[in-house]
């Protein structure tokens, strides 16, 4: 994976979104913190792994503390929203569309989503239901 961010830093990433779990469902702490110096400066997203964790509220706390910028994820969004207290940006994913969007926004205040694209008429649903 360090090899894959170097990679992509020199191509010109705007960012990158990867993560790490231990076998015990816990944020693995010294790989998540030695992907993210290798990432710095550029902003640093935890993926869905997030939501494998055995304990959300204590994996969030983990990656704030780490310096995490943002993290997707797809369950307890409002919950993780309200915890998050702006001290990292919680993105709503997974099944995300225009029949959705505007309501996981709503329900949950969450300021970002991330969906799947596979043509141009999709964003633009989704963009027209927010």
């Amino acid at each position: 994976m360090l090899d894959q961010i170097a990679q992509v830093r020199a191509a010109g990433a705007q960012g990158i979104v990867t993560g790490g779990l231990t076998a015990r469902r816990l944020i693995d702490e010294s790989r998540v913190a030695e992907l993210i110096q290798a990432a710095r400066p550029l902003p640093f997203t935890f993926h869905r792994a997030l939501d494998e964790c055995a304990d959300l509220p204590a994996a969030l706390e983990t990656l704030i503390r780490l310096g995490v910028d943002r993290v997707l994820t797809s369950t307890q969004i409002g919950e993780l929203v309200i915890q998050a207290a702006g001290r990292i940006i919680i993105v709503a994913g997974g099944g995300i569309n225009a029949d959705n969007a505007a309501r996981i926004v709503q329900e949950t205040a969450v300021q970002e989503i991330h969906f799947s694209v596979k043509d141009a008429q999709k964003v633009r649903d989704v963009l027209e239901s927010l």
